[in-house]
């Protein structure tokens, strides 16, 4: 990825350095209701030109990703607290079955034998 970028950077680099170099002349620039002329070299005006459409369109590409980003970050928030749930579920359901495993193994209660004078239920 690293080449690719200097493979796209150097060529683009010396075309905007030829391109200065081959537009040296000045240019009047003006503002129609301001009385003031300002006179710049033809490159200068292309390149500050390019570059604030650069800026610009990165601005309102980020403008328009935030309502994903913050669906992102909603959805991630989510996702580690069902995580948490996730692991105290886990750690009930690991205790519980130890618990039962432990009451499994026990012995089991003697059974009492049938009292004497308890009355017989005659129906």
């Amino acid at each position: 990825m690293r080449y690719l970028s200097w493979i796209l950077t150097i060529p683009i680099a010396l075309l905007a350095v030829s391109f200065a170099v081959s537009n040296l002349e000045p240019v009047s620039l003006g503002l129609w209701p301001l009385p003031h002329r300002v006179d710049v070299p033809a490159y200068a005006l292309v390149l500050v030109t390019l570059v604030l459409g650069f800026l610009l369109g990165g601005l309102v590409a980020w403008w328009g990703g935030h309502g994903q980003r913050k669906q992102a970050k909603l959805e991630k928030t989510r996702a580690d607290r069902l995580e948490r749930e996730l692991i105290a579920a886990r750690d009930r359901a690991d205790t519980a079955e130890a618990k039962a495993a432990t009451v499994s193994s026990a012995p089991a209660p003697a059974v009492a034998p049938p009292a004497a004078n308890v009355p017989a239920i005659v129906g």
